[in-house]
């Protein structure tokens, strides 16, 4: 798996959002900040070399690069399936395009709670939106990414319902980006949350809807009894943090958005994604004996390899000071001493 990033730009300020250290310019700018279409052809040859049939497209916004489609149809040449991380407040023209192609070749997964300028909020209501996702149908998949305690999924299962899109939903958690300076989800929260999700876990069951969870999900967050009831819903509860990777416009391969900073590495030519992966797996390495809480040093789940103790950005933000003397740009230095022996010192 890999995803390819072809736009830095985003009209929507989610303040969760987990690529603020990565966006740049406006949607109004139409100079580097998307990818061309020589480059977009190599990422394509990148993924055929490693046996991906998958291609991901994220942003910013996608849809908003000015040869969207174009895009599409040069992915759609390769015979592969193309899935597109959107905010879903798509204009005529991209959905007029996307109506044209059956969801067997492309899918959108669409953020739910993305938040709008306050300005533009009329721009952005839900009546549009339900329009949207009527008109995009099964080609559709509804996405929400929990950054509070306090949030309602029950919405969602109605609008399925309602209207003819997948029966899934996808769950994700928001994560701190390396400035902290996004509104992100504190681990001491979790349990909370596991709690709301679980539930709704029964209620998305009954309505015979399927749930996925991004990265960064643990199981302690979960009674066990409740993470029994949702294997009803969701088949493989995997309890990852792992670098996909996320190949940005400049050529860069970063672990994720929240991390693009700190863990990244060049694309080289006729390098595959295995490669790449194993460079930053190499690079992350140095922290993964830790995890979001202290007893992740200790727990057995992580010690067997069932759980890698929670999102790796969220585990750095705990010792923040300590990291940022052992990181520089484009890499990770090796610590002198396990992070578990600062983490008797800092914590």
């Amino acid at each position: 798996m890999a995803n390819l990033i072809i736009s830095q730009v985003c009209n929507l300020a989610c303040d969760y959002c987990f690529a603020q250290d990565f966006m740049r310019g406006s949607p109004a700018d139409r100079s580097q900040h998307y990818i061309s279409k020589a480059a977009f052809e190599e990422r394509l040859d990148f993924l055929e070399r490693s046996d991906i049939r998958e291609i991901r497209l994220l942003g910013g916004e996608p849809t908003l690069h000015p040869f969207f489609f174009a895009l599409i149809q040069q992915a759609q040449k390769r015979g592969r399936r193309i899935l597109v991380f959107s905010h879903g407040w798509l204009d005529e023209n991209t959905i007029v395009s996307l109506e044209s192609l059956p969801d067997t070749v492309v899918r959108i997964m669409v953020n739910m709670n993305a938040q709008p300028r306050p300005r533009t909020v009329a721009k952005y209501s839900p009546v549009r939106r339900e329009k949207i996702l009527q008109r995009l149908g099964t080609r559709a998949t509804l996405g929400f990414n929990v950054h509070s305690p306090d949030f309602d999924l029950t919405p969602l299962v109605d609008l399925i319902k309602k209207i003819d899109i997948r029966r899934v939903i996808r769950l994700g958690l928001a994560q701190p980006v390396w400035n902290g300076n996004n509104t992100y989800l504190h681990p001491k929260q979790y349990p909370l949350v596991g709690q709301k999700i679980a539930r709704f876990g029964r209620i998305a069951s009954e309505a015979g809807i399927k749930l996925e969870f991004d990265c960064g999900f643990v199981p302690c967050m979960f009674p066990k009894t409740d993470r029994e009831s949702l294997q009803q819903c969701h088949p493989d509860l995997g309890w990852h943090c792992n670098p996909i990777p996320d190949l940005d416009i400049d050529g860069q391969a970063f672990h994720c958005f929240p991390l693009s900073k700190k863990i990244s590495t060049p694309l080289l030519l006729g390098e595959s994604a295995s490669e790449i992966r194993n460079r930053l797996i190499e690079q992350a390495k140095p922290y993964r004996t830790a995890g979001i809480y202290r007893e992740c040093s200790v727990c057995t789940s992580k010690i067997k390899g069932d759980c890698t103790g929670g999102c790796l950005s969220a585990t750095l933000r705990r010792y923040h000071q300590a990291t940022s003397r052992l990181v520089v740009p484009r890499g990770v230095l090796y610590p002198k001493e396990s992070i578990i022996n600062q983490e008797r010192r800092i914590s």
